[in-house]
């Protein structure tokens, strides 16, 4: 049955591509074409901030060899009341991959009182389309998604950081002219159509558009173009906190964001890097404390997932590998929390 998260407009694909969130982009920061730093500040506490997690539970392996319901408890130990997860779908009906794991989630999740959040792949994105042609590819996938789950989900994740695939090299994102507007062109028009095509089918239901870092104009040209989704998404890591700050002068990117646009913002991601596994616990818990303290001043913040549920050592990556607050110590049949989450479910 569908739930009703928030009585306000509260909210929070991993595309082909990595997410920019996993990506070094430190060099960035060494061009001089940084932001403009005034920045409102806000030191009201918000009263509907709302904690969520990421996590793969359509798979893999450290995910699905958790029951879904065993999932969703941990989330509420943790004070979680909200799961985002990506999904990709048949383009033939809209069906889920590996939808026999998200039907026992759904359950869990209606008992627990969990909201899930969708991140849909921006399938079939080609640069070399027409217009029109990215517009009926994105409404096509988004509204047959719609069709088969629309009382299933309330908020919608569409298009996750499509502006990694067209900006354009050491460039920050804040202006204009650091993208390819053809791409762009074709990429506002796929989310225009998913954006379409989802509420054609689920009239109310509210739409996600994020972006990472400081790629503001990106959003801003999606809006400036007139394209009517309702909350900003936002990834935000530890590397990109310590960079902000020492080469633009940007101690807290909630209130640079929301000194810029009107709409709710959702941290959609929250991570720490952890490079083969070398971090010290202690600091992802400092940084983890700090980011959602200060984020809660913030009432224009409705909320933020932290990256991710669960660690993923099948991905043998150096950096994919470690995100997890929970880790793996007998792959895949005992965990146990990192000192983020222990200081919370001990």
């Amino acid at each position: 049955m569908k739930k009703n998260f928030f009585s306000i407009l509260f909210a929070g694909a991993l595309f082909t591509l990595a997410s920019c969130s996993k990506q070094d982009l430190l060099e960035e920061t060494k061009t001089n074409e940084g932001p403009n730093t005034t920045m409102a500040t806000s030191t009201t506490s918000s009263s509907t901030f709302s904690l969520g997690v990421n996590g793969h539970p359509l798979g893999p392996l450290s995910y699905t060899s958790v029951p879904a319901k065993e999932q969703i408890a941990l989330l509420k130990k943790l004070g979680m009341t909200s799961y985002r997860f990506d999904v990709s779908t048949k383009l033939s009906n809209g069906e889920m991959h590996a939808e026999n794991y998200f039907i026992p989630l759904k359950k869990a999740a209606a008992e627990a009182g969990v909201t899930l959040v969708p991140m849909l792949y921006a399938r079939g994105l080609d640069f070399n389309m027409k217009m029109s042609e990215a517009y009926n590819q994105g409404r096509l996938v988004a509204e047959l998604f719609a069709q088969r789950y629309k009382n299933d989900f309330d908020y919608y994740n569409i298009g996750n950081e499509l502006e990694n695939l067209f900006i354009l090299p050491l460039k920050s994102g804040t202006s204009t002219s650091h993208y390819d507007l053809k791409k762009f062109n074709i990429a506002l028009h796929f989310l225009w159509g998913m954006n379409d095509g989802i509420k054609a089918k689920d009239p109310t239901a509210k739409t996600i558009i994020n972006a990472c870092w400081l790629h503001t104009a990106y959003i801003k040209m999606l809006e400036n173009k007139g394209l009517k989704f309702d909350i900003i998404g936002w990834q935000w890591y530890d590397y990109m906190e310590r960079s902000a700050k020492s080469n633009y002068g940007i101690s807290d990117i909630s209130t640079y964001l929301t000194s810029r646009f009107s709409k709710p913002i959702w941290f959609t991601e929250v991570g720490y890097k952890n490079n083969n596994n070398s971090t010290k616990e202690s600091d992802r818990k400092i940084f983890f404390d700090s980011f959602m303290a200060k984020i809660r001043k913030n009432p224009r913040v409705k909320g933020a997932f932290i990256y991710e549920l669960f660690d993923e050592p099948e991905k043998n990556h150096i950096h994919e590998s470690y995100y997890g607050i929970i880790k793996w110590y007998t792959p895949y049949s005992q965990y146990k929390p990192t000192a983020y989450a222990s200081a919370i479910l001990n």
